[in-house]
């Protein structure tokens, strides 16, 4: 990560599935009707050819008012029709899926006609259409779209333009979407999310520790970080920082009420450019050296780096984040796109390109939300 601060603050989705007539049969009412009629039609068609009555003289309606299918024959003479009606489902949002009564293929709440010809019925629909079971409905179905859903983007401080300014990140293309502008044109190359929410940042003008509004990219100063060279911040177990120092080299606690980094013990490894992040996969915490491009492990307690693996990308800046909702690691660097880390073999693969206003800018900071951030959630 590399960090700054904010407070944080959204549905449903249905599964329907389309319910059987009282027919029984798999399709709509409509359908079962329809079936009905080709049996009824059919009896017609027979005695027909066997001398019966007339074909189609009778219009004979009779409305189905029992759960079961007509199954009785016709007179002779008469077509059978009955008369059917379905429901309109109602949509819950998710493609090819309705709830309550779907009605049977082409149906539309009026009486079917399964008039006799001397031929075979086919199962037509009174449109003519051959009956394909599919489900046809009258009524406007009422699509409820889905949210995205929360939380699949990270937070950039881009510090090449003046002011300074703050980039929501989305996580599926690497897009950027320009929240606010700072105060400042101050650096900022590390930035990380609190567990509580609060985006927090190290000023690399000042060497303090701020908190910065995502909202409104307003700041505050928390205090001295009293170390020179911080590049990178990231949340710990509990509401606390870690840092990487690179100046001496060392794993720090952060306080985040005073802004005072505290040495935990050597990262054994000369360190360049950087990038911190922590990972309750780990349970420990994730960094890259831009000085030889491998992802390392850092263990929370000595402070002792660990090799991991070889990345294949030629990192200058670093930025680094796990992201809590995909359990991802992300990484940026120059030019400014955001990549995704393989930190079973270190193959980096390019997400997408920021797309940031300044096209000179780079990317050396990333922070993951833990919670929902209501107004970056909306932008």
């Amino acid at each position: 990560m590399v960090g700054v601060a904010v407070l944080a603050a959204c549905g449903t989705s249905g599964s329907g599935s389309s319910s059987d007539s009282a027919s029984g049969s798999s399709g709509s009412s409509g359908a079962a009707s329809t079936t009905t009629a080709s049996t009824e039609a059919s009896a017609t068609a027979a005695s027909d050819t066997s001398g019966g009555g007339t074909q189609g003289a009778d219009t004979g309606t009779g409305v189905s008012t029992t759960p079961e299918p007509t199954t009785g024959t016709s007179a002779p003479g008469s077509s059978g029709d009955e008369t059917t009606s379905g429901v309109s489902g109602t949509s819950t949002g998710e493609p090819g899926t309705s709830i309550g009564e779907s009605t049977g293929s082409s149906s539309t709440g009026a009486a079917d006609t399964g008039s006799s010809t001397g031929a075979a019925d086919t199962g037509s629909s009174s449109t003519g259409a051959a009956d394909t079971g599919s489900s046809s409905t009258t009524g406007q179905d009422t699509d409820t779209e889905m949210a995205p859903p929360e939380g699949l983007w990270l937070i950039m401080i881009e510090d090449t333009s003046s002011p300074t300014r703050l980039y929501k990140i989305d996580l599926l293309d690497g897009h950027s979407t320009l929240l606010c502008s700072l105060d400042t044109s101050n650096d900022y190359n590390t930035s990380t999310f609190g567990r509580d929410g609060t985006l927090y940042a190290a000023n690399a003008n000042t060497k303090n520790l701020e908190a910065i509004d995502p909202c409104t990219c307003a700041r505050t100063v928390i205090g001295p970080t009293k170390v020179d060279a911080l590049p990178g911040i990231t949340t710990d177990q509990e509401l606390g920082l870690y840092g990487l120092e690179t100046t001496v080299d060392q794993l720090m606690t952060i306080d985040t009420q005073t802004g005072n980094a505290t040495p935990v013990g050597p990262l054994g490894i000369n360190w360049g450019t950087g990038g911190l992040t922590w990972s309750d996969d780990l349970k420990d915490a994730f960094a890259i050296n831009g000085t030889d491009d491998r992802l390392y492990t850092i263990d929370h307690v000595t402070g002792k780096a660990s090799f991991l693996v070889q990345t294949n990308y030629n990192f200058g800046s670093v930025g680094i984040e796990w992201h809590p909702k995909t359990h991802e690691i992300f990484a940026c660097s120059n030019p400014a796109e955001l990549l995704r880390v393989e930190q079973k073999d270190g193959s980096v693969t390019v997400v997408g390109p920021m797309q940031l206003e300044n096209k000179q800018a780079h990317c050396d900071n990333l922070a993951a939300p833990w919670i929902p951030i209501a107004c970056v959630e909306n932008k």
